[in-house]
């Protein structure tokens, strides 16, 4: 089973259509680039942990974070970025990434405005529990 990151990752990038991203080009895992070639657009998705494991369920609780830098001064469209990357998360049901099933995918925030960087991107953040089974 993939740590639920590079499965959002995936299923961001499947959904590349709305989003527009590409693995590696301008979405991330784990750790978001700060330049050496790299977008300043960026989305990167970050695991965060979960619920308390039941040992008697099968279901998995973890929860993400997903990250989204926008270009240098472009706070509208880093906006509407995140705004297209939670409309694409929030609400998933029943759906099979990577032979895994995902049960639900829900936002638990809103998404936060986190202000520029150094370099004068704006950053935005959202949250999201997922329920999920081998």
């Amino acid at each position: 089973m993939n740590s639920p990151s590079q499965d959002i990752k995936d299923l961001l990038e499947a959904s590349s259509a709305a989003t527009g991203l590409t693995f590696a080009t301008d979405l991330f895992v784990g750790q978001e680039p700060d330049g050496g070639g790299v977008a300043d657009k960026v989305v990167t998705v970050y695991d965060t942990g979960g619920g308390e494991p039941d040992p008697n369920r099968s279901l998995k609780e973890p929860t993400i974070q997903v990250r989204v830098r926008g270009d240098k001064f472009g706070y509208q469209a880093g906006y509407t970025l995140a705004e297209t990357v939670f409309d694409v998360l929030h609400g998933v049901k029943n759906t099979t990434v990577n032979s895994t099933r995902y049960v639900h995918i829900i936002a638990t925030s809103d998404i936060l405005y986190l202000g520029f960087d150094k370099n004068n991107r704006p950053m935005w953040t959202c949250n999201f529990r997922i329920i999920r089974t081998a």
